[in-house]
């Protein structure tokens, strides 16, 4: 740790600290377009996310049309606000290693919450489950072995999604709580 700060300005080092823990869950957005600007920065971000054995398992398939967007929220009920949001990004697991893509996936897509929230959007992570990935996959031209189980919408959030859901400090477990030592 002493080393990283050693070459990080701190300063730097507080301000990604501080979007780290802000990052959240957006599943609210205005009408205002995504600019491919925003966009093509976000999949730098998502391209440079390492991977076990440096496979980088994924594609991206960006989802613009809001007639697909509602197909996938009709279809799959844990991804409802890819409907509402202006974009969304379909990550594309090659199935070549099952064993890996759960822990790769997860990665690429926290990476891009994080790029979205850098650059001042919202992102939410949304599940397509079990069934509900050949309906998705059909429509989005995805054949196995490839699939997505992973769809994140982005936009620029709304005020009310933007708003506390819990007073400052109390949404989260306090870390006494989460941190065992031997």
């Amino acid at each position: 740790m002493t080393e990283m700060l050693q070459t990080t300005d701190s300063r730097q080092g507080d301000t990604v600290l501080r979007t780290l823990r802000r990052i959240r869950q957006i599943r609210e957005f205005t009408d205002e377009p995504v600019d491919d600007a925003a966009i093509q920065a976000i999949l730098e971000v998502a391209r440079w996310t390492g991977s076990g054995a440096n496979r980088q398992p994924w594609t991206f398939l960006i989802v613009r049309d809001p007639a697909e967007r509602q197909r996938i929220a009709e279809f799959a009920t844990h991804a409802g606000h890819v409907a509402k949001a202006p974009v969304a990004i379909a990550i594309v697991m090659n199935g070549v290693a099952p064993q890996w893509d759960d822990y790769d996936e997860g990665r690429v897509a926290e990476r891009i919450l994080i790029a979205a929230t850098a650059i001042g959007l919202g992102g939410g992570i949304g599940l397509v489950n079990g069934h509900e990935r050949a309906e998705v996959g059909a429509l989005l031209d995805v054949r196995p072995p490839e699939y997505v189980r992973t769809m994140i919408s982005l936009g620029h959030p709304t005020q009310a999604a933007l708003r506390r859901h819990s007073g400052p400090g109390t949404g989260r477990r306090p870390l006494a709580e989460l941190v065992r030592e031997r």
